[in-house]
């Protein structure tokens, strides 16, 4: 039986199906104001969560 190899496709080509972020996208996931402000907020999403079944 002959190995067949995989045809591997460039990343946001057409032929990968995938969403193409657009430039507000890019800008939220590489500003560092914004992930620690994401970051606090889970934190603190966390803490509650935490609290709550303490009781």
């Amino acid at each position: 039986m002959a190995h067949q190899h995989v045809q591997h496709l460039d990343p946001y080509s057409p032929q990968s199906g995938t969403m193409i972020p657009g430039g507000f996208v890019k800008f939220m996931r590489t500003c560092v104001i914004w992930q620690i402000i994401r970051f606090l907020v889970i934190n603190l999403r966390m803490t509650k969560l935490i609290l709550k079944s303490h009781h």
